[in-house]
């Protein structure tokens, strides 16, 4: 499996989230709350894709949806092996 690094996956989710959500990047912190920023349901799956594509693995497509801010996300990727 490959491993990803964690600061590049930060950096791409929140620069990828900031454009799809057309919030300033500044905004997007680990702690901040998906729901909050205004991500639904069918924007977590359409970001799961491109996370995919971006990073070339194969992810659960819930991921984006059983976590609810970048901490989290970054903690079930770990945990699922993904990253170091």
């Amino acid at each position: 499996m490959k491993k990803l690094d964690a600061n590049q996956v930060v950096t791409w989710i929140s620069a990828y989230l900031s454009d799809f959500l057309d919030l300033p990047e500044d905004m997007m912190t680990p702690e901040s709350d998906f729901a909050d920023l205004g991500l639904d349901s069918a924007d977590s799956i359409i970001i799961g894709g491109a996370f995919e594509e971006a990073f070339d693995v194969e992810v659960d497509a819930a991921l984006f949806l059983r976590n609810e801010n970048l901490q989290g996300l970054i903690e079930d990727l770990r945990s699922s092996g993904f990253i170091e």
